[in-house]
């Protein structure tokens, strides 16, 4: 499989939430000092009803161990959903996966990687995404997402301490997390350039 980006399922109607941006599409905007200029990206999620609400940069969810280019769906191990890498604090709020904790998680940006390290070929990638549906099934927990942008491997490596991904084994150990990290202004701060 390669690492790109793929439509899915032109044919199916998709009742997922859509993410939409919006920027300047090369108008230009003036700057009177570079070093004092902060650009801000409104991420508005609009799901199937039609109403809008603000993506939650305070948290993220790190899923590792799964090929984001195959499909857009995932099957979380139980024993690996929001058990590990995770505060005591984050893993009492949302292991649960009730209703609200859902609802919350659909709102956090993701990362969805294939487990990884310092080995990793440079041209491998992760992705960028959000999660659209959650499912708690007997044989674990299907989670679907919306794939926005490919995110180079390379990245993940070099801000372990800005993802707070530096823990162990963590990056080549199968499971999902959710982070009290802003994913976007780490990606921002690496120079990944996801807008436009």
């Amino acid at each position: 499989m390669e690492d790109k980006l793929k439509s899915i399922s032109d044919g199916i109607q998709q009742t997922v939430p859509e993410v939409s941006t919006y920027n300047n599409y090369g108008k230009g905007v003036q700057v009177g000092h570079a070093d004092t200029f902060s650009p801000t990206v409104n991420l508005i999620i609009t799901g199937s009803n039609g109403q809008q609400r603000p993506a939650n940069t305070d948290y993220y969810n790190l899923f590792i161990g799964f090929d984001p280019f195959i499909s857009d769906h995932l099957l979380v191990p139980k024993d690996r959903a929001l058990t590990e890498y995770m505060t005591p604090e984050l893993k009492s709020r949302f292991a649960s996966l009730d209703d609200n904790a859902i609802a919350e998680i659909k709102r956090f940006p993701s990362i969805i990687v294939d487990e990884y390290c310092k080995t990793t070929p440079s041209e491998k990638n992760a992705v960028f995404a959000f999660v659209t549906d959650v499912r708690k099934q007997q044989n674990g927990v299907m989670v679907y997402f919306r794939q926005l942008y490919p995110i180079p491997v390379k990245v993940l490596l070099e801000n372990e301490y800005a993802l707070d991904t530096v823990n162990g084994y963590e990056s080549y150990r199968t499971h999902w997390a959710i982070k009290n990290i802003n994913l976007i202004q780490v990606l921002q701060d690496a120079g990944v350039a996801m807008w436009g």
